[in-house]
């Protein structure tokens, strides 16, 4: 399943304090690895820390994310995240990621959407041409490495 994801996050060690009472990694974890580990995607958008035009420019705000948890991350697990861009509009980005450990089993699965901001105004807005393109073209080669291996429940129009 890695294959079809193009975008790995840094790996990741269930510690203590990320364990709830039940014993395993806590919920608010999950989010949290999701969100720093997809600094490799968001570069390739044209949007990261790095870019400082960002705050004068474009950048987008999260609109909704589901995630799905599918098996527990026990203390000492090493965990990654992988990322991959599903769909895209004008205005709208739409990416999925898994959470995998060291055999490369799937633990949870989050989606993403993502709206385009003009930062003047901090008001939705259409991308422009060059950054729509780009991210349309990444798209269509994420598309091309094959279909995803689950169900998608975030939907946006095309």
């Amino acid at each position: 399943m890695e294959n079809k994801f193009p975008y790995k996050g840094d790996v990741v060690t269930v510690s203590k304090d990320m364990c709830d009472m039940n014993g395993h990694m806590n919920v608010a974890f999950y989010s949290k690895i999701f969100d720093e580990g997809s600094g490799v995607l968001y570069k390739d958008l044209g949007f990261s820390w790095d870019h400082e035009t960002i705050r004068d420019t474009y950048s987008t705000f999260t609109l909704e994310e589901n995630i799905r948890y599918v098996k527990e991350n026990l203390l000492g697990d090493k965990i990654y995240p992988c990322y991959r861009i599903v769909n895209v509009n004008r205005k709208i980005i739409h990416h999925a990621s898994i959470l995998l450990n060291e055999k490369q089993e799937l633990s949870a699965i989050s989606e993403c959407l993502l709206i385009h901001i003009d930062m003047k105004i901090r008001k939705s807005a259409p991308m422009p041409d060059e950054t729509f393109s780009r991210i349309k073209d990444l798209k269509d080669n994420h598309e091309s490495l094959g279909p995803l291996d689950f169900d998608l429940r975030l939907k946006i129009k095309s």
